[in-house]
């Protein structure tokens, strides 16, 4: 797991501000963005004692899925399968591919964001809800569960002749 290039802030923000992406790189070493969101990551671990179970490390985080007990078991009654809180992810079923290809990304963005994710997560989710969240959309496009947003047009600009 790394947190060489950090997509977590400047995708949201380049997507509620509609800039240019390209024109935006942020990177940080890895143990910077582990430092930067320790707090989160040591709220995940009390969370991850939550459900009963003993962690493995896998993929540079601690994961919390061997079965639905405790906090995980509660998950699914709320239409969830997983969740990450910096460096852990505490799940009802085992945390593999496109699962934990979503969740790393979210690791990144918690690299990203530090402290301020879990606030700027929460204030997202008031206006824009689960299925419209940006971060929970980046997320869905890193793990290929849903297909990258088409560029858009500038106001204007003619459509391409088919």
């Amino acid at each position: 797991m790394t947190c060489a290039s950090l997509p977590g802030a400047v995708e949201v923000l380049a997507e509620l501000g509609n800039l240019d992406r390209a024109t935006v790189v942020l990177t940080m070493p890895t143990w910077l963005g582990f430092l930067w969101t320790l707090p989160n990551t040591l709220i995940g671990v009390v969370l991850g004692l939550l459900t009963f179970q003993w962690p493995s490390v896998r993929d540079g985080a601690l994961i919390f899925d061997k079965a639905p007990r405790g906090l995980t078991w509660l998950m699914p009654r709320m239409h969830r399968s997983a969740m990450t809180v910096g460096f852990v992810i505490l799940s009802a079923e085992p945390v593999t591919g496109r699962l934990l290809a979503h969740e790393r990304w979210h690791i990144k963005q918690f690299c990203a964001w530090g402290p301020l994710f879990i606030p700027v997560y929460f204030g997202l989710a008031i206006g824009f809800g689960y299925r419209r969240h940006p971060m929970e959309i980046r997320a869905q496009v890193a793990a290929g569960e849903r297909a990258p947003a088409r560029p858009k047009r500038p106001a204007g600009e003619e459509q391409p002749a088919v």
